[in-house]
């Protein structure tokens, strides 16, 4: 792979906020049956309404991308099984529209309606909302016919997650419904209760599989199972046990097995977890259920059955990377692709393998792979000079290896010395490396060194480093980072000592809070999306599972632990001038977390000032304007202050 670096544009600029609008999204990609043509939508940010309009696209080797809707409100796209007609949303004003239509785009015709409510449900086991029958002649949809009153100015709350990560919930339950392709009958609703059901499949004999959580305490554990409902009889049965957490169920092509991924824990949380997801298969019947990845030891998603269901292709993080693996039913597995990008959303037919690509230089763009690998989409081709980071690895005073990258100026000159950022990471689990992130680019253009550091507690490293964090928050982490600094500071005589800047969204917006509590080295921080005082993260977050599986109890079983974690109590010893950016809407870090330490710095007299984001949530990602804006404000306060 060629490695862009300024030589090779010596009149281009660096990646500016103002290029980010002209970048677009892929999302949803999924291969046909025939496998010739990949199926996705392209979203685009649309600042004049404060949005991003998506439209679905086809694309096929050795043509260009064809656009088959044109409202800008176009979502979830998926193939009929007979590879004819393709199926999608369209979002209306209080509803959203299921409409079919022909592989060339022509002859739509909707279906129905439907409401979903917005719940929080946690991010891995929503999984499929839409899904085709093996005849293509019917479509299963999660939905709700529940009422709600979105104008009322009173809520009458009874159940404990009546947050959603975006405001307050709805707390409608969300059910299977199956709509017929053909005719006008009405929708069916297939199961009912007290429960939400996620993550539809269809079994290639006609069955639904689902995922629920109906222990009876579904808002104090993430006990999730896999379920098989007949849509004749409305008749389920539960297929597996667990103490963990079961996500996307995939039955095998000859309906013989059922991959998953899953943990195994009790206390797994429904956000950020230390368990390592692991791709797991059973018989169709639940027995026989086994990890096919035990020895592997990494993160895994995306799974996807093999033609001939003699094996699974999925990614894994993998030291920042995230290669496509295939595991035999024995258990063996073995790297397929592995280059250092991101591989992901993986889907495959007629022996042909689809998915996205991305790089720390380049957006997502789509691939396909049977002998060769051929590139598909070349949405956002970058007139723009983007510098490759470069790797470095050091040993930790207790001995762990830690991996960072180091993201040099575009204008780099090996004898200057430039300001340096030190950039955390949200999680702690997940990880950075080589995947696309403007906001690792974006100081580059401005003249700022930028370090990463993958910490303890990161994903791609195996359960144990993933672990190293629990009951340990913000200890070793921040050693980690710091150490890092220090080894980058003698490394790299570019990196200046002197002018330091930290800072960090959710998790690391929570280790920017710690930093400057610690330490007066860094000369300005800015704080997104941060946590700031764990017992108030616990009672007003739509999270709180997180915070017991991190403290391995509740709040109150060990005060001492949360108090310690917890930057608040340091806030007052804080001087270096920060920047609090918060979405007002935000439930995952509630803006109470920033308002906090803010108020104790302005008590202080100290150099502070919060942006509240007003119609935006977690990470301040809702609406592309107030994204936009969050970043000018985070350049233009490193460039005042360091």
């Amino acid at each position: 792979m060629k490695h862009v670096s300024q030589s090779d544009h010596p009149m281009k600029h660096g990646l500016r906020v103002d290029d980010l609008a002209g970048i677009k999204s892929i999302d949803s990609p999924m291969i046909s049956p025939d496998g010739s043509t990949v199926l996705y939508t392209l979203g685009m940010m649309n600042l004049k309404e404060n949005k991003t309009d998506n439209d679905v696209y086809v694309v096929s080797p050795g043509e260009e991308p064809k656009k088959l809707t044109e409202s800008g409100k176009a979502g979830l796209p998926i193939w009929s099984p007979c590879g004819e007609w393709i199926a999608y949303t369209e979002g209306e004003e209080k509803t959203t529209g299921i409409w079919v239509m022909t592989r060339d785009g022509e002859h739509k015709r909707k279906l129905t309606t439907y409401e979903v409510s917005n719940a929080s449900l946690g991010f891995g086991p929503v999984g499929n909302t839409l899904k085709w029958s093996p005849d293509s002649s019917m479509i299963a949809y999660l939905g709700t016919l529940e009422p709600y009153d979105k104008d009322s100015k009173i809520r009458v709350v009874d159940r404990l997650m009546f947050k959603s990560f975006y405001g307050y919930s709805d707390m409608r339950r969300r059910h299977v419904f199956t709509v017929p392709v053909i005719g006008t009958e009405p929708p069916t609703q297939l199961t009912f209760g007290d429960t939400d059901e996620h993550s539809i499949q269809w079994t290639p004999d006609g069955k639904i599989i689902f995922v629920s959580n109906r222990s009876g305490e579904e808002d104090l554990n993430m006990k999730l199972d896999i379920y098989e409902l007949d849509p004749e009889t409305k008749e389920f049965t539960q297929l597996t046990d667990t103490d963990g957490v079961i996500y996307h169920p995939k039955p095998s092509p000859d309906g013989q097995k059922i991959a998953f991924l899953a943990t195994t824990r009790a206390n797994t949380s429904n956000e950020s977890t230390p368990e390592d997801t692991h791709l797991w298969v059973m018989d169709r019947d639940g027995s026989n259920s086994r990890d096919l990845v035990t020895s592997f030891d990494r993160h895994c998603g995306n799974p996807c059955w093999a033609e001939d269901s003699e094996s699974i292709y999925f990614t894994a993080a993998d030291e920042g990377k995230y290669p496509i693996f295939n595991a035999k039913l024995d258990g063996t597995v073995e790297r397929v692709l592995d280059r250092e990008r991101t591989h992901g959303n993986l889907s495959i037919g007629n022996g042909v393998l689809a998915y996205t690509v991305n790089d720390p230089v380049t957006p997502n763009e789509i691939y396909v792979m049977d002998v060769d690998e051929t590139k598909l989409t070349s949405h956002n081709t970058l007139g723009m000079t983007l510098n490759w980071p470069e790797e470095f690895w050091f040993k930790t005073t207790d001995g762990l290896n830690i991996q960072g990258w180091v993201y040099k100026p575009v204008d780099f000159v090996p004898s200057k010395k430039y300001p340096t950022l030190l950039s955390l990471k949200g999680g702690p689990s997940g990880q950075r490396g080589y995947s696309w992130n403007p906001g690792l680019q974006i100081p580059t253009s401005h003249g700022f060194i930028q370090i990463v550091v993958n910490y303890r507690g990161s994903s791609g490293y195996g359960n144990a480093f993933s672990d190293a964090v629990v009951g340990d928050m913000l200890g070793g982490e921040y050693r980690d980072c710091i150490e890092a600094l220090d080894h980058c500071i003698d490394k790299y005589e570019q990196v200046d000592p002197d002018r330091l800047g930290v800072w960090g969204g959710s998790y690391g917006g929570y280790l920017t809070n710690w930093t400057i509590t610690q330490t007066d080295r860094f000369k300005a921080a800015v704080s997104i999306s941060s946590i700031s005082n764990l017992w108030s993260q616990w009672g007003c977050s739509a999270i709180p599972l997180w915070m017991e599986v991190e403290l391995e109890g509740k709040p109150w079983e060990k005060p001492e632990l949360v108090i310690k974690q917890s930057p608040i109590w340091h806030a007052h010893k804080a001087k270096t001038p920060t920047l609090f950016l918060h979405g007002e809407m935000d439930n995952d870090t509630p803006i109470c977390e920033a308002e906090q330490f803010f108020m104790v710095m302005k008590k202080m007299k100290q150099t502070a000032r919060m942006v509240r984001y007003v119609d935006d949530g977690h990470g301040i990602r809702k609406k592309p304007g107030n994204h936009l804006d969050s970043l000018r404000r985070t350049v233009v306060w490193f460039k005042k202050y360091v």
